[in-house]
């Protein structure tokens, strides 16, 4: 059935974007999976258009940013699978594109809370199980912006948030190394996602830019990042951990 025949996996943010994308793939690499979010309406329609078997797909309402919400999804899990070898925490809050100086404590804690705490919370639940059965694999989509300062853009809480995911990573790498677990992060740049597309219609300009610092120049193609999300998930892959993969086009090479 293909390389990730048999394996569970929960995909945070699965109802759409890369989310949708890392799902799709990994169905039709034989995985089981669940994928999660805010809206219920979205992961419905999901589930829909995901391909394979009913029973192979399932979904479950959550917001990583509320402990309780998160406990209530791997509870889930547990009782439908009895563990879950696979975790993406793909879901994240969007940038403020806000100057510091005029960003709000709330705004601030909106990003925080969802990009950092609601990936520990996630990684904390599937780390629990995947130390009993001595097997896991947990993949942050984190961003290039953890790495560098968008040119155009305001910095702030996004590149904080996706920074401190990096250190995460690593963390998390070296405490569950013991216990067969390998954690590493993807770090996108620039994709062909919905939000991006409707972003650049509207400026042309900005778009051309941005072009111009992307070695690549053109957007990223989510099938790449979801065929990277299947390697790094593979058994075939077990001495990798503890690293940040960037797919930025050569954005970051400058």
């Amino acid at each position: 059935m293909g390389i990730l025949a048999g394996r569970k996996a929960v995909i945070t943010g699965g109802g759409s974007g890369i989310g949708f994308e890392i799902a799709t793939r990994f169905l039709n690499e034989g995985a089981d999976i669940i994928i999660s979010g805010r809206t219920e309406e979205r992961l419905i329609s999901a589930v829909k258009k995901l391909p394979g078997d009913a029973e192979r797909k399932k979904y479950y309402k959550a917001d990583i940013g509320d402990e309780k919400s998160v406990k209530d999804l791997f509870e889930y899990a547990l009782d439908i699978w009895g563990g879950v070898d696979i975790l993406i925490n793909n879901a994240g809050a969007m940038r403020i594109n806000k100057e510091l100086t005029e960003t709000s404590i709330v705004e601030w804690n909106s990003v925080i809370n969802t990009n950092i705490n609601g990936v520990f919370l996630c990684s904390r639940e599937a780390a629990v199980m995947m130390k009993k059965q001595k097997y896991g694999k947990i993949i942050n989509i984190s961003s290039m912006s953890g790495e560098i300062v968008n040119k155009y853009f305001n910095p702030g809480a996004y590149e904080v948030s996706k920074s401190a995911l990096r250190m995460m990573t690593k963390v998390f790498a070296v405490e569950l190394a013991e216990y067969g677990v390998a954690v590493n992060a993807i770090a996108p740049g620039y994709y062909d996602t919905k939000p991006n597309r409707d972003f650049f219609i509207n400026n042309m300009e900005l778009k051309s830019k941005i072009m111009d610092l992307i070695p690549k120049k053109k957007l990223g193609d989510l099938n790449e990042l979801g065929r990277l999300a299947v390697f790094l998930s593979s058994d075939g892959v077990d001495y990798l951990t503890g690293q940040t993969i960037v797919i930025d086009g050569g954005y970051t090479i400058w």
